[in-house]
């Protein structure tokens, strides 16, 4: 086992833009163990109107609050009906998927 300075790993934000009038941001975990196949993901869904009253004053951790949805689907796989759940059509939600790293999109 490694430990270099005792974080096991961290929230990278690898997609974040406008789908369907819904400000989408996903952030993958990136750990040290890089023999998971499967990527550990997180979406943020949140208006517009939110989106763009974080930009102004932005504090940590405010956007999650509000009238935001987050997913954190366990597996990976289960993302894209997750996202459809909450709305989105079906070709927002492919769209959503395709941006994980990793062969998720390789179903779609």
């Amino acid at each position: 086992m490694h430990d270099s300075g005792g974080e096991h790993g961290e929230w990278k934000t690898i997609y974040e833009d406008e789908v369907e009038e819904r400000w989408v941001t996903l952030k993958v975990y990136e750990s040290e163990d890089d023999g998971n196949e499967d990527p550990v993901v997180r979406v943020t869904i949140a208006t517009l109107e939110d989106a763009e009253q974080d930009e102004g004053g932005r504090k940590p951790g405010a956007e999650a609050e509000d009238n935001s949805i987050t997913l954190e689907p366990d597996p990976v796989e289960d993302l894209e009906e997750e996202s459809l759940e909450i709305g989105f059509n079906p070709v927002a939600a492919a769209w959503i998927v395709s941006k994980v790293p990793g062969g998720i999109a390789r179903q779609l």
